[in-house]
């Protein structure tokens, strides 16, 4: 098989984009003209650049295909198969060298990337210049050449990239990359009667808002601080210092002067209401003529591996319930004739946790069923009887709870009240805390002893690289490891940022559940099965309403059959059949 590089050049402006509109609706739009390509292969000794109509595609049939960002390339590739200026036939196997870049922890941009790999500056002035202006402007002004040359740099370095790092890149995580690519190009359908309702019900409450607000005529923001202080003034009271969701202050300001001085309530719900509003909206832009809706997720989005959200419609980052009335994810629907199985993995960060620090008696105990907070609580908090803990004694569990998720990757007792509250609705004192991370530190020595054997080998790359192996066979890495004043730290992602080793637990923990869920997607995707997305740690498959027990079943179990690389983690998972997104 011969790589090629390829690198496609469109027009855009402002309004015109893929920000604004997303992929498609931009590919689709008529001012959008794809006019030149670039492709480069030093194994071939192939060079082209210019109009897409006189490139030679024959070449590429059954060839790999690498672009930056290969989704966008792909589409564009698409889009002119469908106008009939590529061969209908002409089918490449794409890689995607921003994907591998990320997950070499190499930056993402090719111009990061390029530029921390060859030390070279990749300047990217011309393409800012070339918003709003046409390839017939580009030509008449004596552009054409320095867009062509412009044009094919990206395309030879690109192929560079590729043939520096792709031996590094495992075979697993290219799966992953062209996984993701695929599932968001399918999307998912839209209830689009639910859709509209949702809208019009969010207008009513930004109108309804809009009237308690005495300077929201139009031409002040609705949401300005400035106008809140005058109006308070002149009302003769306080104004709150915030109008932050849990700001104490503003609900203290509420229970006092509230029932009169309905503004911050009613600016408050303008925000929310307004926040979502703009997320359907953007989903109603979107949505293609068959009812779907395709979406972006970034692989490799955080350096451990995880995916992140797209910033256009971030897919990871819906409300969890419904908000005056109206639940988003019940607008997303299966396609006709099918339902979704969803499954989501149960503690799998605090089971990892304990597997990594070989905590052998814990796994035992997990094997019977029980919860990892139970069982925390019969191994290290004296907890001994017979009922399930949740129901017995439901404070315990709730500090149980607080302790595996707000202690094992070394917080302070500074900082564990607001986690105690944050994750399990308890108030601890500062003396509580004290008293509580003391004993969390000495009731679990392989975990604090996990942190130490982590941290002395980070430390020892000082001025070094430090690459952290993972049990999947992939590895975390960490930039110029350096000591500060502060303590020690390392480039990630283009960012320089603090370690110590309750952090790198963390890292490590992370990264390893990302790689079972990633080992499960490949697995489902093996059994022909369709994820239409995931989120976090749970999955959503569009399997035929026909076989949904069956599929639920098949599903069900493979989530909860841990990868041959982490013998003897035990899994759970709730799995349920729903005919729409719920959680």
């Amino acid at each position: 098989m011969t790589t090629y590089a390829v690198d496609f050049e469109c027009y855009y402006d402002k309004q015109v984009s893929v920000t604004t509109l997303g992929l498609e609706h931009y590919l689709a739009h008529p001012d959008c003209d794809i006019y030149m390509v670039s492709i480069y292969s030093a194994e071939a000794g192939f060079s082209y650049v210019g109009k897409p109509a006189d490139a030679d595609w024959r070449r590429l049939n059954g060839q790999r295909v690498i672009a930056h960002n290969a989704r966008f390339d792909r589409a564009c590739f698409r889009r002119l198969q469908q106008d009939g200026v590529i061969p209908a036939d002409i089918k490449p196997h794409w890689e995607c060298t921003a994907d591998m870049v990320s997950a070499l922890s190499i930056g993402r941009s090719l111009k990061e990337a390029c530029g921390g790999l060859f030390g070279v500056e990749i300047d990217k002035g011309l393409r800012n210049d070339l918003c709003g202006e046409s390839w017939l402007y580009i030509t008449m002004s004596g552009k054409a050449e320095e867009v062509a040359k412009y044009c094919l740099k990206d395309a030879w370095y690109c192929y560079k990239l590729w043939e520096r790092l792709a031996s590094a890149w495992p075979e697993k995580e290219r799966r992953l990359s062209a996984h993701t690519r695929d599932m968001c190009d399918y999307g998912v359908a839209i209830d689009t009667g639910l859709l509209a309702e949702g809208r019009d019900a969010l207008q009513r409450v930004l109108d309804e808002a809009v009237e308690k607000i005495p300077w929201a005529d139009g031409s002040k923001p609705v949401l300005s601080p400035k106008y809140l202080r005058e109006e308070c003034a002149r009302a003769g009271i306080p104004a709150p210092a915030s109008l932050a969701a849990d700001s104490e202050d503003c609900t203290a300001w509420e229970e006092e002067h509230g029932g009169t001085y309905p503004w911050v309530a009613a600016m408050r719900d303008w925000r929310r209401a307004n926040t979502l509003l703009k997320k359907l909206d953007t989903l109603n832009a979107r949505i293609r003529e068959d009812g779907t809706f395709s979406y972006g997720l970034k692989y490799f989005g955080a350096h451990t591996g995880r995916w992140s959200g797209d910033s256009g419609f971030n897919i990871q980052n819906l409300p969890r319930t419904a908000m005056f009335g109206v639940d988003l994810r019940r607008m997303i629907i299966p396609r006709p004739g099918h339902v979704f199985v969803i499954s989501d993995l149960g503690q799998i960060e605090q089971r990892v946790l304990s597997w990594l620090a070989g905590d052998n008696a814990m796994m035992e105990q997990l094997e019977t069923g029980i919860s990892v907070y139970e069982a925390h609580a019969r191994a290290t908090m004296g907890y001994k009887g017979r009922e399930p803990l949740k129901h017995a004694d439901p404070d315990l569990y709730r500090l149980a709870k607080a302790r595996v998720l707000g202690l094992g990757y070394g917080a302070s007792a500074s900082v564990f009240p607001k986690i105690a509250m944050s994750m399990a609705k308890l108030v601890v004192t500062p003396a509580q805390a004290q008293r509580i991370v003391r004993e969390f530190r000495a009731s679990n020595p392989l975990i604090t002893a996990l942190w130490a054997k982590l941290e002395r080998a980070f430390s020892m790359h000082t001025g070094k690289d430090f690459t952290l192996p993972l049990p999947s066979g992939r590895s975390v890495y960490y930039r110029h490891v350096a000591r500060t004043p502060k303590g020690l730290s390392a480039v990630v992602q283009g960012r320089r940022c603090s370690f110590f080793g309750g952090k790198l637990a963390e890292n490590l923990t992370s990264a390893t559940a990302r790689d079972v869920l990633g080992d499960i997607l490949l697995r489902l995707d093996e059994a022909g099965y369709r994820v239409v997305m995931h989120v976090h740690d749970e999955v959503v498959v569009e399997v035929p309403v026909a076989k949904a027990g069956e599929a639920a079943a098949d599903i069900h179990r493979i989530m909860t059959t841990p990868p041959n690389w982490l013998e003897g983690l035990p899994l759970t998972a709730e799995t349920i059949t729903s005919p729409h997104y719920t959680k």
